[in-house]
């Protein structure tokens, strides 16, 4: 944990020793694993705004879309 500040350092190893990781690598693993999972969805949620966007120019309502869907 070379790149993280000693102040960090200290919060980590607080936050190991009080919820039970097994060793600095287990909780770098699932802290990145969530973080990556957190910015998959912003990317989703930004991608769709752009579409949501595109349709509405050209006056695509989503009441419309879902409807060529269903059929």
């Amino acid at each position: 944990m070379a790149y993280l500040t000693s102040q960090t350092k200290k919060e980590v190893q607080e936050i190991i020793r009080e919820f039970g990781f097994s060793s600095e690598k287990e909780f770098v693993s699932q802290a990145v694993k969530e973080k990556l999972m957190e910015l998959k969805k912003l990317r989703f949620f930004l991608i769709s705004e752009k579409i949501r966007k595109g349709l509405e120019k050209k006056g695509i309502k989503p009441e419309e879309l879902l409807k060529k869907f269903k059929s």
